[in-house]
């Protein structure tokens, strides 16, 4: 027999047609309903009065975050879409004197449909309000939380202002010369470090400091650094 909903009325009937001396197979063959629930019904009527289970006094955790609260929290993503779970905590933690982990905050996000996913950066140097906003830093964070179905956007700085590349020419004793430009190396401003910088401070072969190792850069590849290291010996 499968489980289905008795409603209290039938559950009495049944007791009060056993009270009046039917027999039990009858009552289960009348009302369509199994041995083992008329005994049961009997036992909860004789230890509580009635033949219906009253409810459980228990009940679950009061919800820690209210819709209200909810929705400050979405604005908070929808400003910065990348912000840790655990800063959140610590925002409601402060602002609102709620302590909650951050699994319980990760299943409350996901139930009003914010989700975690890759980060679209967005170049701030475009944007004239961002701009304004512009601090030097990279952001090292990839992840965001945005509504099913839309992009997790963060306005980031993407120029570093001024970049400077440095070059040295190392011995087993230390450094033999560096040379620091701003930008990046080419291969003509590598010539030039290789002409005044290093090869005044080397030797003609089989001499020490006669030997040049490079590794396998492009600028590296250049005729006329090969020429000009073999006509200085």
């Amino acid at each position: 027999m499968v489980n289905r909903q008795i409603s209290k009325d039938l559950k009495e009937c049944a007791l009060t047609l056993w009270d009046h001396g039917w027999e039990v197979e009858d009552i289960c063959e009348v009302l369509g309903i199994s041995r083992a629930s008329c005994f049961h019904w009997r036992n909860l009527f004789e230890e509580l009065g009635t033949v219906a289970r009253p409810p459980s006094p228990l009940v679950g955790h009061t919800r820690i975050i209210t819709r209200a609260l909810m929705m400050a929290v979405e604005d908070l993503f929808a400003e910065e879409s990348d912000l840790f779970l655990d800063e959140i905590c610590t925002w409601l933690a402060v602002e609102h004197d709620i302590t909650i982990s951050s699994s319980s905050l990760s299943r409350n996000l996901k139930q009003v449909g914010l989700s975690r996913k890759m980060l679209q950066k967005i170049a701030s140097e475009r944007d004239d309000v961002c701009r304004e906003d512009k601090n030097e830093r990279t952001y090292a964070r990839h992840y965001g939380r945005s509504h099913y179905g839309q992009r997790a956007q963060l306005c980031d700085v993407f120029v570093q202002g001024d970049r400077y590349s440095l070059c040295a020419a190392m011995t087993i004793d230390g450094y033999l010369a560096t040379r620091v430009v701003e930008g990046s190396f080419d291969a003509q401003e590598f010539y030039d470090f290789v002409l005044e910088d290093v090869l005044p401070h080397m030797n003609p072969y089989p001499e020490e400091q006669s030997v040049l190792v490079l590794d396998n850069c492009r600028i590296h590849h250049n005729q006329e650094l090969v020429d000009l290291v073999e006509s200085a010996g």
